[in-house]
């Protein structure tokens, strides 16, 4: 079923999306912004085509929980982090068959992401460990394993030009090269778990949201540094605009935030603007390619489309 209604979401229209029978964990737009794929604790994945022509469609392999998803640039591949294993589907027509299904990890597989090429996979599980996979050849084995003892991983994500692939763990922040078993950076935490990390545009800076606070890391500096802080879990997930001007958070009340880079890159401390999504916690954050929408997932069974725009920030100067 789906609802249209007002909101406050910046004045924009607000389209809900009721498919799914439990809560909502991940969404993905695919790279010609057409699909958007959404998958929770339904077990069930399901793919809705933007521009209303071939509806939607439901996709179901056994799983109990899909806890993330990702498409490849060219869309032809989709990869599932589940409760029973990772899930490598690739399209062929209207129809997805499964070329890959490995429980490698030990336990749960919480995280997937490609690299720019399309051609490495990267899954995370509750077993604290990175698997990297040849996305194209469907192997049978993992060609490279990243372990940095952060605990359960909970998001990994490679950056935009491939040089790095980030993971944040239950307790701690860890960044490795592909091509390097060693981490080239690991942040523990004493007080917080990391949830989600993204990277900006030019893959020089991460951002990370634990459940205190919004992290940015130099990866040409090394420095890290708290941009947002907030209660015991304040924040659930981290997105970046295509734009590279703003970051979009999902919060464990079911707001989200515009945070502008720009005028916290100078320490500007005005609130970042707070706008109702969901009547539970956001659990996942997708921009469309081209900036324009952003999809949310929630612990409330919906997904949310919601046109956006760079916001100004109380106290700013900007026109």
């Amino acid at each position: 079923m789906v609802k249209l209604r007002r909101s406050g979401f910046l004045g924009a229209r607000m389209l809900l999306l009721n498919i799914h029978a439990s809560p909502v964990n991940a969404v993905v737009f695919s790279a010609d912004g057409r699909w958007l794929a959404s998958a929770g604790d339904d077990g069930d994945i399901w793919l809705t085509d933007l521009h209303l022509k071939n509806g939607r469609q439901r996709i179901a392999w056994g799983a109990k929980y899909v806890f993330a998803l990702d498409l490849s640039p060219d869309s032809r591949l989709l990869a599932a982090a589940t409760d029973a294993s990772l899930l490598l589907l690739q399209r062929e027509g209207d129809n997805w068959r499964p070329v890959m299904q490995r429980n490698d990890h030990r336990g749960w597989v919480t995280s997937v992401s490609f690299d720019p090429t399309g051609q490495v996979l990267a899954s995370g599980g509750v077993d604290g460990v990175v698997r990297l996979w040849n996305a194209t050849r469907g192997q049978r084995h993992p060609w490279r394993l990243l372990q940095a003892s952060v605990g359960p991983i909970r998001s990994v994500r490679f950056s935009p030009d491939g040089r790095f692939v980030a993971a944040a763990g239950a307790t701690g922040l860890a960044v490795w090269h592909p091509l390097g078993s060693a981490p080239c950076f690991v942040h523990r935490f004493r007080n917080a778990d990391a949830r989600s990390v993204a990277f900006s545009s030019d893959g020089r800076f991460l951002w990370t949201a634990t459940s205190r606070s919004i992290l940015q890391l130099d990866l040409d500096e090394g420095d890290i540094r708290p941009l947002l802080a907030g209660d015991i879990n304040a924040f659930r997930c981290v997105q970046t605009c295509p734009r590279g001007d703003t970051l979009l958070i999902g919060r464990d009340d079911g707001r989200m935030q515009y945070l502008e880079l720009h005028h916290a890159s100078e320490g500007d401390q005005a609130a970042p603007r707070h706008n109702p999504c969901h009547g539970a916690a956001v659990n996942a954050v997708a921009f469309h390619p081209e900036g324009r929408l952003a999809a949310t997932a929630g612990d409330d069974n919906c997904v949310c489309i919601c046109a956006v725009e760079a916001p100004v920030l109380e106290g700013s100067n900007r026109q």
